[in-house]
């Protein structure tokens, strides 16, 4: 609890800190906007200007988008560079890594080489009443030998990965609605996972959806991949459903419905189903304060033969939208959980969550700096688990055409149950660091060179077919290309 505390009053000064400096840093003149079609961390030159783009300079400043309610899924965000427009980009990348054992397990193994290519487009759609935005991820990759052959694991040394996400908002005079899906298929865990990596290496490192004003989601409540599970295929998806209701100028009722599921494809990891409804009302003060209160209710299912949780409780939650490069929220969430274990009864306890973040986007500069502590699923190793993540990114344009960028996350993700007696409850700690560097060659295409480097350790063992470890460690490093085409104005 002291610690959740402290780093709760960290990230508060921080975002006071961080507020004061950049807005000393912020000289734009009042009623000159800048660029919102290109990136929103980068001062795209001649050679990166769509042609075919919307060019908001030659018009007025465009309103200020209005706070988004926070007792739902959604979080706030840096409204800076997003545009109403209609608008569609695809783009093509090919990399190629050289990465230590995949499986994070086998220090002896020697590099390994894959070569990994896919595509992305980027559509949204606005009308009057309506609003569409999607992104599809597609590709495939190949290693140039078999993975930890000797295990029983049956490891291909091919494969494809595949991201889909879409949402559709309706607008009503007084009401608001959005449904969406998010899914994924990947070969392993989303977090560190690189090979889409370069198909956002331009427009400041935020690719096609640097102009998207799509809303920005809680990721908390989005499958658990963090514990690092080995090469282990997956399916993950998480159904949203949220409708609001303004009840008057500055007061907003929520209610949120949501279905997340995750499936391994490998055999020897749990299964997780879950569903999560709120209710929540929200009052906002002034043009960028809002203060708001809700009900959370979760349902965990692992399968017939693994423990079941259920957890209820109260948020309350705080956000401020300092200005539209800006934004700062923080939450307290108690609640009361409930471990359902066959055969042996149930078992109540206490749990305190939070989810807080500070975010920035301009023109030169972008950073993210997020805390969660929440219940989510357990990766497939855990049949639930307490998670604690830390996340931080900071990107900055180093010239007109080069774009740097730095990332660390850390995951502590421990069992809510003991699985054992006279063993403490299993718990996997995960940190990650890595650094990207992108230089934009012309209007379409853009070179990049990642690096990054993984670690876990664990109070158990992990294993990989035969082989296992209480520490992962993997280093992954590559160097690829990406063409993309100028933004599409669509009618």
């Amino acid at each position: 609890m002291r610690k959740i505390c402290w780093l709760l009053a960290i990230m508060a000064l921080m975002g006071l800190g961080i507020a004061t400096s950049w807005a000393q840093q912020d000289n734009t003149p009042t009623g000159q906007v800048e660029s919102t079609t290109a990136s929103p961390t980068s001062p795209s030159g001649p050679s990166q200007t769509p042609v075919n783009a919307p060019n908001p300079s030659q018009g007025q400043a465009p309103a200020p988008a209005p706070m988004p309610p926070l007792s739902g899924v959604q979080v706030l965000a840096p409204t800076f560079g997003a545009t109403s427009e209609d608008y569609f980009v695809p783009a093509l990348a090919c990399t190629e890594h050289a990465s230590t054992d995949p499986t994070g397990l086998n220090r002896n193994s020697g590099l390994f080489s894959e070569t990994s290519c896919a595509g992305k487009v980027t559509l949204q759609r606005v009308d009057k009443r309506t609003q569409l935005n999607l992104d599809f991820t597609g590709g495939s990759y190949f290693y140039d030998r078999p993975i930890n052959a000797g295990t029983t694991q049956n490891i291909k040394r091919y494969g494809t990965a595949e991201e889909l996400s879409v949402f559709e908002q309706v607008n009503g005079r007084r009401w608001n609605w959005m449904v969406g899906d998010q899914g994924t298929y990947l070969p392993e865990g989303s977090l560190g996972y690189s090979e889409f990596a370069g198909l956002s290496s331009f427009a400041g490192g935020m690719g096609g959806g640097s102009m998207a004003s799509a809303p920005a989601l809680n990721g908390a409540f989005s499958p658990n991949q963090s514990i690092y599970g080995g090469v282990a295929r997956r399916f993950s998806d998480l159904a949203t459903s949220e409708f609001n209701y303004l009840v008057g100028p500055r007061t907003t009722l929520t209610a949120t419905a949501m279905f997340g599921t995750q499936r391994f494809l490998t055999p020897g990891y749990i299964d997780d189903r879950y569903w999560v409804i709120m209710t929540g009302f929200n009052r906002t003060f002034g043009r960028s304060n809002e203060f708001a209160v809700s009900y959370d209710e979760m349902h965990f299912n692992f399968g017939a033969s693994q423990q079941g949780m259920l957890t209820r409780g109260a948020s309350i939650l705080y956000g401020r939208q300092v200005s539209p490069k800006l934004s700062v929220q923080v939450s307290v969430a108690p609640m009361a959980r409930e471990i359902s274990v066959p055969q042996a009864g149930s078992a109540t306890s206490f749990f305190l969550g939070t989810a807080d973040s500070v975010k920035y986007r301009a023109l030169r500069w972008d950073g993210s700096l997020t805390f969660d502590r929440t219940l989510s699923g357990g990766s497939g190793y855990l049949a639930g688990a307490e998670r604690t993540m830390l996340m931080a990114m900071m990107g900055r344009q180093l010239s007109r055409r080069v774009h740097g960028s730095l990332n660390m996350a850390y995951a502590n993700n421990r069992s809510v149950a003991q699985t054992s007696s006279g063993v403490p409850r299993p718990s996997y700690d995960y940190v990650l660091a890595g650094v990207n560097l992108t230089h934009e060659l012309g209007r379409h295409v853009s070179m990049y060179v990642n690096y990054s480097v993984q670690r876990q350790t664990a109070n158990t063992p992990l294993c990989e077919g035969t082989t296992c470890s209480t520490v992962y460690f993997r280093q992954i490093g590559g160097v690829g290309i990406n063409w993309h085409a100028q933004p599409i104005k669509i009618h």
